[in-house]
């Protein structure tokens, strides 16, 4: 068992010793009490952080760490890129999932059927999750579903342009909205980098997708 210090620990969590020692006297992290210190398991200190505890993320924050993990190099200062670099080994994409939400803003939409396969090869999407699984050799078909991203600045004209339903009750599209700032698919880029589908399929809400994007980790370990 490792077992690490408030100190170690909020680094890891990225909170303060403080903020540490309060979920520590809450019980919602585990610890025992060893004179005037804690030692902390870091097991526990993983699965709090998978339920998202710590400081949210940026966009670009997110983003960073999956450029690196997906062998590209962001645009970024030698101080954000190492920070970006010690989160990936700390963590590993797999470990970062929650946190990586912060790289857009989801919404679920209505298509109607006739138009899910023109509107995931629009030139204003790039396909991630379910509509990448073919180009990334994963095990999940989806023949009546839509996954895409999409620059903030273009989300009204697609929804417009294919009569997305926003308020449907049975959304059958996942549009990610990037702010434009931090968009980092490069021009004419169609297909979302593999860590990207992965983080996708593991953040689904069925099972068979998240056994997908396990299966695309481990075959890039």
């Amino acid at each position: 068992m490792e077992v690490l210090s408030v100190a170690r620990a909020a680094d890891v969590l990225e909170v303060s010793p403080r903020r540490v020692r309060q979920l520590l006297e809450s019980g919602r992290l585990p610890g025992q009490q060893l004179g005037r210190s804690w030692v902390i398991d870091r097991g526990d200190i993983d699965r709090l952080r998978r339920n998202g505890v710590g400081r949210p993320w940026s966009a670009s924050s997110a983003w960073a760490v999956l450029e690196l993990a997906a062998g590209r190099e962001p645009d970024l200062s030698a101080v954000e890129r190492s920070r970006a670099r010690k989160r990936l080994a700390d963590c590993g994409v797999a470990g970062l999932v929650v946190k990586l939400r912060a790289r857009a803003e989801r919404r679920g939409v209505y298509a109607h059927p006739s138009v899910l396969d023109r509107l995931a090869h629009d030139d204003r999407v790039v396909r991630g999750g379910v509509s990448a699984a073919r180009e990334c050799r994963v095990d999940v078909i989806v023949q009546d579903a839509a996954e895409v991203y999409v620059r903030a600045s273009d989300v009204v004209d697609l929804v417009n342009s294919y009569a997305l339903d926003e308020n449907h009750d049975r959304p059958n599209v996942i549009v990610r909205v990037v702010d434009d700032e931090a968009w980092q698919f490069s021009d004419g880029e169609k297909v979302a980098p593999w860590p990207v589908v992965a983080v996708d399929l593991l953040d689904a809400d069925d099972e068979r997708s998240r056994r997908a994007g396990l299966e695309l980790m481990e075959r890039h370990r």
